[in-house]
């Protein structure tokens, strides 16, 4: 039977964080190339406002959409740079005394890169209060923040300059293999990890990670596993030290897939049924910035017939570390997953959002359907191939699952066609 927990912290730190706030300090990064501002600049490219113009050739970047999406609580304990770009942070609330203010010029805090990953960035300049940092190479940097006797672990994530990146094969690890494990990731965990977290592969910057889901396995509350899970590496916003791997599925269960109506069946990424086959081949890449999960769906006529109709699709009881109740919202992209959370009167802003990119966009095949609706001990996978695209909101409060198929795909004799979905998350 399925059980809620960790909701009781969540609301917690998430009070802390409406009612003291935080000192938000303009950050600036290095150039991202043309993307522009879809709201307020001009574009002269072919790609045009997705409110009111004709698309005529799909956003390169999910950033594109982004104003579409909800407000979301600051986050001073983490940040972004570019190799060869810099990027500013500055002092956590929680490490100032009570009555600071912008007007307090006494406040001297230290920043300094942990020994380890001075290879990864470094300090341009500080003065107190802010500090500017150079990404140095792709990977995931600390930068120890010092104010007095108090220190707090900042996180600044290092991407590739490239505006479109694959990661090579030999550049993915898999956590256990990870050197400096005890110092990433069993810091004042927010959510308990999964039993084979070892196994789950991640790459340099320390976003997201996956590993399979199988059948002989049990994870989650939606029946026999079949597919994969993803998990992403949170940093609090409000408490000082406290991060680690969190949960976007409830239970590590990940996404369970169907293959022409046959589910259950699929082992290590690969499904079978009678001569058709389908294949899963996650990687990780970088587009403009921004690190993501890209599965490859690679369906195959296995037999000497033509093949017509065929279809495909996954299902995912979704919980955004312990918001199992997550809120999902259909934007052009695809669908957008966070842990806010209305209690009571009071609405919290989501600290994690998680991002299905499924349509509308370069390099990703548009989905024939999506369904959003409410977890039923795993009912929900009964609707994978059917189309339901209305948002669910916090103030709703469902248990939320989240399916998307490919549908009607007819194969020669020994042909393959490929369908391209991306997952990416943003604090």
């Amino acid at each position: 039977m399925k059980t809620k927990n960790g909701k009781g912290i969540m609301k917690l730190f998430l009070m802390i964080l409406l009612v003291f706030g935080f000192v938000v300090l303009p950050l600036t990064g290095c150039d991202t190339g043309s993307v522009t501002d879809p709201v307020t600049d001009p574009v002269t490219d072919p790609v045009t406002d997705p409110v009111t113009d004709p698309v005529t050739d799909p956003p390169s970047s999910v950033d594109d959409y982004s104003y579409l999406e909800p407000e979301m609580a600051p986050n001073p304990s983490r940040a972004t740079a570019r190799a060869g770009g810099t990027t500013q942070i500055g002092v956590p609330a929680y490490l100032l005394p009570p009555s600071y203010s912008r007007n307090v010029t006494d406040v001297n805090a230290v920043f300094e890169v942990h020994e380890e990953d001075r290879a990864i960035a470094e300090i341009v300049s500080q003065n107190g209060l802010t500090c500017s940092i150079r990404g140095l190479q792709l990977g995931s940097a600390r930068i120890i923040v010092t104010v007095g006797e108090q220190s707090a672990t900042m996180i600044i994530a290092v991407a590739p300059s490239q505006a479109l990146y694959t990661l090579p094969a030999g550049s993915v690890r898999r956590l256990g293999e990870n050197e400096f494990y005890e110092a990433w990731w069993n810091s004042n965990q927010p959510d308990y990890p999964p039993s084979d977290i070892n196994n789950f592969t991640s790459e340099p910057t320390y976003q997201l990670a996956w590993n399979w889901r199988n059948p002989n396995q049990y994870f989650g509350a939606s029946g026999a596993n079949c597919g994969f899970d993803i998990i992403a590496y949170f940093v609090d916003p409000a408490v000082p030290n406290r991060r680690g791997w969190v949960r976007t599925t409830y239970g590590f269960g990940g996404w369970h897939y169907d293959l022409n109506g046959n589910t259950n069946n699929m082992y290590d990424g690969v499904q079978t049924e009678g001569d058709v086959k389908l294949e899963l081949k996650p990687e990780f890449i970088y587009d403009n910035g921004v690190p993501y999960l890209q599965v490859t769906h690679i369906l195959t006529n296995t037999g000497s017939a033509r093949l017509s109709g065929q279809k495909f699709g996954a299902s995912a009881d979704i919980m955004i570390i312990g918001q199992d109740d997550a809120p999902l919202s259909y934007l052009d992209y695809g669908a957008l997953m966070t842990n806010e959370n209305t209690y009571g009167q009071i609405h919290y802003l989501p600290t994690m959002k998680f991002r299905l990119v499924c349509q509308n966009m370069r390099g990703i095949d548009d989905v024939s359907t999506m369904w959003f609706g409410r977890y039923g001990s795993g009912t929900h996978r009964n609707y994978i191939y059917e189309d339901e695209r209305t948002s669910i909101t916090a103030q709703q409060g469902i248990d939320t699952a989240l399916n998307f198929s490919y549908q009607g795909i007819d194969l020669n004799p020994g042909q393959s066609k490929s369908f391209v979905v991306r997952f990416t998350q943003v604090q």
